[in-house]
């Protein structure tokens, strides 16, 4: 069944039939540069910002030519791409802060799928110290029809406090990053971001 776009959602989609690798080269680069982004953003604002965790961004694939022909190079890089639009979208809000992942590359890659390793998210953005994880899905129904999923979870309680998904026609760079800008600017950015108390240490 088709998702469609709405401003809420429990959990990441279950039917998980291969995971994406969590490193992410050439992501690093554009994350520092969100950071130096939001950090100025947020001083201008007069506003403390959340540091944010963005954990590479994964692939769902249902689809026929997924299981004919498995991962894709194009999509690979596409998952890096839409990686580096959330995290830039959140550092130039101001109200958010992206961390650098790099300390925790090792319990990224051990983790395989973030998505799908029982809340080891939340661990390493703690340990990292941020306030929230976030993290992109995309869920291939088809070549022509994918779905955009966007979460961030407050590593305090574990819970989802900011979500939304949005399907999006065809499967190109375009689409994908008006996808994951349309999330942000219509769900995770629409309000203001949710209250939570920072985990880094002094």
């Amino acid at each position: 069944m088709m998702l469609r776009s709405c401003g809420a959602s429990a959990s990441p989609p279950r039917r998980a039939r291969r995971t994406w690798p969590a490193a992410a080269q050439g992501l690093l680069g554009g994350l520092a540069a969100a950071v130096v982004a939001g950090t100025a953003a947020a001083a201008a604002a007069g506003a403390t910002p959340l540091k944010a965790a963005v954990f590479p961004a994964e692939l769902v694939d249902t689809s026929t030519e997924g299981d004919l022909n498995g991962a894709r190079a194009d999509e690979t890089a596409r998952l890096r791409l839409i990686t580096g639009v959330v995290a830039e979208g959140l550092a130039a809000s101001g109200a958010y802060t992206v961390v650098d992942i790099a300390p925790a590359q090792a319990a990224i890659d051990a983790a395989g799928s973030i998505r799908g390793c029982n809340g080891c998210d939340i661990d390493i953005a703690k340990s990292l110290g941020a306030d929230v994880s976030v993290i992109a899905v995309v869920q291939k129904v088809s070549n022509l029809i994918l779905d955009v999923h966007l979460y961030v979870r407050d590593v305090r309680t574990g819970k989802v406090v900011r979500t939304g998904d949005t399907s999006i026609r065809g499967n190109t760079d375009e689409s994908w990053t008006r996808g994951a800008r349309w999330l942000l600017r219509n769900r995770i950015l629409a309000e203001p971001p949710p209250a939570a108390a920072s985990t880094a240490k002094p």
